[in-house]
């Protein structure tokens, strides 16, 4: 944990931040990717022939590290479960509204640490399950295409 003082601290922070998290290794071959046009829907353009090649295992790595990033949001939403519970009173003017505050923002309801925690939650599991769906059906496209090509070597190609 680390303690911000100052929106300019926080700025220098969240850069450094960003730097450390740039992927490295060969993360986009495509020399051109479109805008998105729907719903995480983005074209990529072909450099030069039409098809596409998945890295399985580099697929399988990232698919590892989602699973980890989701067993880290677990765990801070199982911390954050506390922060929902009513702070005792101090004896100021603002103290009642403060702790409706403190409440709800750490609370389950919109707008608080948990319910943010289990948005991220969905959305992860939402991503994990159609990088695996995509990452399933173009091996078994692959596989398929491989035992054609092979028939049609071996010359027994049923067509």
């Amino acid at each position: 944990m680390v303690k911000v003082h100052g929106k300019a601290e926080a700025g220098r922070i969240r850069d450094e931040l960003r730097e450390q998290r740039r992927p490295t290794g060969p993360v986009a071959e495509a020399r051109e990717i479109a805008k998105p046009s729907g719903e995480g829907a983005a074209a990529i353009v072909a450099d030069g022939s039409d098809r596409i090649e998945l890295d399985y295992d580099a697929i399988a790595d990232a698919r590892k590290k989602l699973e980890e990033h989701q067993l880290n949001l677990e765990r801070h939403l199982a911390d954050a479960q506390g922060l929902g519970m009513s702070l005792a009173d101090g004896k100021g003017p603002v103290s009642v509204p403060m702790s409706r505050s403190f409440s709800r923002r750490g609370g389950a309801e919109e707008g608080g640490v948990q319910f943010a925690l289990r948005s991220y939650l969905a959305e992860l599991a939402a991503l994990r399950t159609a990088i695996g769906l995509v990452a399933d059906q173009h091996r078994s496209t692959d596989e398929a295409a491989a035992s054609a090509v092979e028939a049609v070597a071996r010359g027994t190609d049923e067509r």
